[in-house]
């Protein structure tokens, strides 16, 4: 019975011709031909739904004639038809060929496009599809895991690092800022080199807090998610109603096409100076819902392990990344790039926060990954084909509870509500980027699962020896991955 309702089902299709060529890497050119009986059942069809919910002076509902439709209504019929017609046979197209499209469809001369009213429609459309991918042996991969010991100067450095971050920011008055401080200024971006106040505004942005740079990052610092080189020692010593004009090149990875690497300047309006005064270490435990200091060193203590082993466990995944960026060959279709490179910025700045980096330093990180060379976006993209292939291969799924857990952590991390920051992540539209994060992320930890993995710890990352045990860590690797499952 089964077989027999597919073969009526399969029979019932509109008719059409399509004919598919390659057009480019990962890029498919769809020729569409519509005969002229489904052009009429699509008419008929229009006008039967109209006839249904028209209503004409002098009749009840449904109850018009065909000819009074025609005359009142051909125009918007034949308006509608077309986009109904290409559309329809498009997915029909795309489920018939069992296409994997990326991208929005291409319809060539879209406007030039006529339904005739004899004879067959044409058309053609290009669609960007998954480029195909063969994935190498996982079981020949090596990985080294590095293994890291929480010391009491780290738990310290910890604390000192909660002092600051629920510390009071005071204003400054009538001073100039310092290393650490914060400005609080209005932020434009303007095209062009040395540009003025006449200039296009590429971006704006109000009441945004910039950290003044200090030696240990080299006085390198962002500006509205652009890095400024040697901005610490531009802005250093700038008191409330200052104004700095930086004239520089647009980051080469920039999401506007008309920043990126472009000239432009960047104007900033200092409204106040903001210094932090950390919080004394008596207070944190109330606000980390601990009874002691020496209650929150402990649970200070386990977050540090915990994100040790976090940060492991991303190193690993990197190498895999590395391996597979290597090995695999695969062609990406062009016009993608700039359409995933916010994507990928949005989906690494969620695993930093995943991994507890602080927001100003992920902040930072995503600024100078801004910065980064075009082939390495092109990277990411290959690895975000070869890792869902690899989902495929591997039945790796996300359930609503491994997202809801994913939240609550990076809360914990933030010092945040979990239902505040996922609202916050809904409006923001992560959620579903979340969902990728984590499913790549499943994905690693099985490759690695099958890979060979060294243990090393972090002191002796660099010594030779620690490299030579790889072929002998099978065992040890089934009884640490048994364990953790536990």
């Amino acid at each position: 019975m089964a077989e027999d309702k597919t073969a009526v089902a399969e029979e019932t299709k509109p008719e059409q011709t399509v004919k598919i060529e390659d057009a480019g890497p990962a890029l498919k050119r769809l020729s569409v031909e519509l005969p002229e009986s489904r052009i009429k059942d699509k008419i008929e069809s229009m006008y039967t739904e109209l006839s249904d919910d028209a209503v004409l002076p002098g009749f009840r509902k449904g109850r018009a004639p065909r000819r009074l439709l025609e005359k009142r209504f051909k125009q918007s019929v034949g308006d509608q038809l077309k986009g109904t017609l290409i559309s329809e046979s498009y997915t029909q197209a795309i489920e018939d060929e069992s296409l994997e499209v990326i991208g929005e469809p291409d319809v060539k001369d879209f406007d030039k496009i006529e339904v005739p009213e004899k004879g067959s429609l044409k058309y053609v459309v290009e669609v960007e599809i998954a480029p195909e991918v063969e994935l190498p042996a996982f079981d020949k991969i090596k990985v080294n895991k590095t293994v890291h010991e929480v010391a009491d100067a780290d738990v310290e450095k910890e604390v000192d690092s909660y002092r600051e971050r629920f510390g009071k920011p005071a204003a400054v008055e009538g001073g100039k800022s310092k290393e650490g401080d914060y400005l609080f200024a209005d932020v434009t971006v303007l095209a062009g080199k040395d540009a003025k106040d006449d200039a296009e505004v590429l971006h704006d942005a109000p009441d945004t807090y910039i950290l003044v740079p200090g030696k240990t990052s080299e006085f390198k610092g962002h500006v509205a998610g652009i890095v400024v080189e040697d901005l610490g020692k531009l802005i250093k010593g700038k008191a409330a109603g200052d104004t700095e004009s930086i004239s520089m090149t647009g980051p080469a990875g920039h999401e506007n096409e008309k920043i990126k690497g472009q000239p432009i300047t960047v104007n900033i309006s200092i409204k106040k100076i903001e210094r932090i005064e950390p919080a004394p270490v008596e207070d944190l435990p109330a606000m980390m819902g601990v009874e002691s200091v020496d209650e929150l060193k402990t649970r200070v203590k386990e977050m540090l392990e915990q994100r040790h082993e976090q940060n492991s466990r991303a190193d690993m995944h990197k190498q895999v990344a590395d391996h597979l960026a290597e090995k695999v060959e695969l062609e990406l279709p062009k016009g993608v790039t700039g359409r995933q490179t916010a994507r990928v910025l949005q989906r690494q700045q969620m695993e930093l926060a995943y991994r507890g980096v602080p927001e100003d330093e992920i902040a930072q990180q995503i600024a100078e990954a801004r910065e980064g060379s075009e082939e390495e976006a092109i990277r990411q993209l290959k690895l975000f084909f070869i890792l869902d292939k690899a989902a495929k291969d591997l039945e790796v799924e996300v359930n609503e509870n491994e997202i809801n857990g994913r939240i609550a952590m990076m809360a914990q991390q933030q010092g945040r509500r979990p239902e505040k920051l996922r609202q916050e992540m809904h409006k923001r539209g992560q959620i579903e980027q979340l969902y990728l994060q984590i499913r790549e992320q499943k994905v690693m930890d099985q490759i690695i699962e099958k890979a060979s993995i060294t243990e090393v710890k972090a002191t002796d990352d660099d010594k030779p020896a620690a490299k030579k045990k790889t072929t002998k860590k099978k065992t040890t690797k089934k009884k640490t991955t048994k364990k953790k499952a536990e």
